[in-house]
């Protein structure tokens, strides 16, 4: 029942998209007709010489009201007229690119918009509006246009600074086009289809820099400038030769099997460099209809996954970083740009769990969360021994903590609508909550006691 009074809800909150007139019209008819109303019925003396003008001065009242909507009107109905003969007659260009930048979180994506023809009404103005992920709207937006653009132009190009919540792969499927006049007393919209799509990409945190060894190497034709150490020379053995040092000839072997035997040394291997990355997204919880979960903790863990690889990165190591989940494909040769698209198109999810997704002869250093099974962990730490370092990412330090004086606030002081806000008076009713951060205190417990570091654990305070 609830659901269906929300889609009808969404569904009359679309259809006034298309309404041909705006608040500001009847804002203006009701006050223009009571106007003429109180005038028109106020009884003057019929022998008064002031008669005749008074009702001349409401016919030119009339005749002014009736010019004004004119004006308004007539140029944004040539401009609809226009469009919609340009839109049959050899159709439209309508164009979407964004920007590929890092993208801070809550920061306004930058996204460039294209259109011709289309005819600005005279003094008036072209304004849009983004159907994307099928049932989600934008805000009805201008352009913010270039400022060389001609006097007298069939085409409109300019950039619009789109807030969007999540890190994320976006879908535009459509687009509303207003044409609106110079009082915005009018505004008819025209659907213009699009077939877009574009990711949000999360930003660099600075980290520490992590302890973290190599643990495979797949070719010899990338050198780095650090050596890394690759099998021990006490895990190794060889038969004696001729050219190999005396002094490395295992004596307790010989003695027991008589055999000449020497240890290999370390091998200083300037190609040993390939570090794996694993980020799990696997969430031991029900988190559905959470948004604070499915929101900002999910950019959180995103951000804090890309910070790691690239600090990995800058220091000089080879990173294959191991998605837990399939993505699209990225058409790019850029594999560092291929792995923000992955780590961005990433959700929470219960299918594969820790067992199943970590490769623990490969793995050098594993990303979990808050939301990880702490059992899962503590078993595959006990049997990876000191070989992966693990980084537990603190989902809930990316809120600050809620205190009395923000719920007096949100009580009694109407402040501007924040997202961030909301997800966080959400989480701190959430039941889910107090699970979370009980989960929270044993993961740092057991990375404490087989890791010992602080710094697996980001995200404290």
């Amino acid at each position: 029942m609830t659901m269906n009074f929300s889609r009808t809800t969404n569904k009359l909150k679309h259809a006034a998209f298309y309404i041909p007139f705006t608040i500001y019209f009847v804002v203006f008819a009701i006050a223009a007709f009571i106007g003429f109303k109180m005038l028109g019925n106020n009884e003057i003396n019929a022998d008064s010489s002031f008669t005749d003008i008074f009702q001349l001065l409401l016919k030119v009242a009339l005749a002014f009201t009736i010019a004004i909507i004119s004006v308004a009107f007539i140029p944004v109905l040539i401009s609809f007229l226009y469009f919609m003969y340009k839109k049959r007659k050899t159709g439209i260009r309508f164009g979407i690119s964004t920007d590929v930048k890092e993208s801070r979180l809550n920061e306004k994506q930058t996204v460039r918009l294209a259109i011709s023809p289309v005819l600005k009404p005279f003094f008036g103005f072209i304004r849009l509006r983004l159907l994307y992920d099928q049932k989600h709207y934008s805000k009805k937006f201008s352009l913010l246009e270039n400022s060389k653009r001609k006097f007298f132009s069939t085409s409109i190009e300019g950039t619009y600074h789109w807030t969007l919540p999540q890190i994320k792969e976006y879908h535009v499927e459509k687009a509303v086009l207003y044409f609106e006049d110079v009082f915005q007393f009018f505004s008819i919209a025209v659907n213009l289809p699009a077939s877009s799509h574009f990711f949000t990409q999360p930003t660099t945190k600075g980290i520490k820099d992590l302890n973290v060894l190599p643990r495979k190497t797949e070719e010899t034709n990338t050198r780095i400038e650090q050596l890394r150490k690759v099998e021990g020379e006490y895990l190794n053995y060889k038969n004696f030769e001729n050219n190999d040092d005396v002094r490395r000839i295992v004596w307790k072997i010989y003695a027991k099997n008589k055999e000449l035997v020497v240890r290999i040394p370390e091998i200083m291997d300037p190609y040993a460099s390939h570090v794996y990355l694993y980020a799990s997204f696997f969430s031991h919880f029900d988190i559905e209809g959470n948004g604070a979960v499915e929101v900002p903790f999910l950019n959180y863990f995103k951000v804090i996954t890309w910070s790691v690889y690239q600090n990995l990165v800058k220091r000089g190591f080879e990173v294959r970083y191991v998605p837990d989940q399939e993505v699209a494909k990225n058409n790019t040769a850029d594999e560092q740009q291929s792995v923000k698209y992955s780590i961005s198109t990433s959700k929470w999810h219960n299918v594969k769990d820790l067992k199943t997704y970590v490769k623990t002869n490969d793995a050098s250093i594993v990303l979990i969360s808050s939301l990880s099974d702490a059992d899962e962990v503590q078993d595959l730490m006990e049997n990876a021994g000191g070989d992966i370092t693990f980084i537990f990412i603190k989902l809930t330090d990316s809120f600050k903590n809620q205190n009395v004086i923000d719920w007096v606030q949100w009580l009694f002081i109407e402040n501007q609508k924040d997202d961030v806000d909301v997800y966080k008076r959400g989480w701190a009713l959430s039941p889910l909550r107090v699970r979370i951060k009980e989960n929270e205190r044993k993961l740092a417990e057991i990375l404490q006691k087989y890791q010992g570091a602080e710094t697996a654990i980001i995200g404290t305070k």
